[in-house]
């Protein structure tokens, strides 16, 4: 992909990820890794999502946590997270 959209529940750190000055707070290498990362597509917008909308993430997450793989979501996507896109599908208004 060469246009990207990073979505999470952190306002604080969407904001910090959104603004190009460096950052004197205790994430400021993270920030500094994001910048860097966010280099490599054309474009790279960072999005703030509520917590309450984001259960499909989390369980992605969650699962690659847990598998310890690198290639974890490559060509498949774990049944709870097909169960939880359904419940959100049926959610999120036309």
């Amino acid at each position: 992909w060469d246009r990207v959209i990073i979505e999470g529940d952190s306002l604080s750190i969407i904001k910090k990820c959104k603004v190009k000055n460096p950052d004197k707070s205790l994430v400021s290498a993270f920030i500094h890794d994001i910048h860097q990362l966010s280099l490599f597509f054309k474009d790279c917008k960072f999005e703030y999502t509520p917590r309450s909308t984001n259960n499909l993430v989390h369980i992605l997450a969650s699962e690659a946590i847990k598998s310890n793989r690198g290639d974890y979501l490559v060509g498949r996507v774990p049944g709870g997270a097909e169960i939880q896109a359904e419940i959100d599908r049926v959610r999120e208004p036309d």
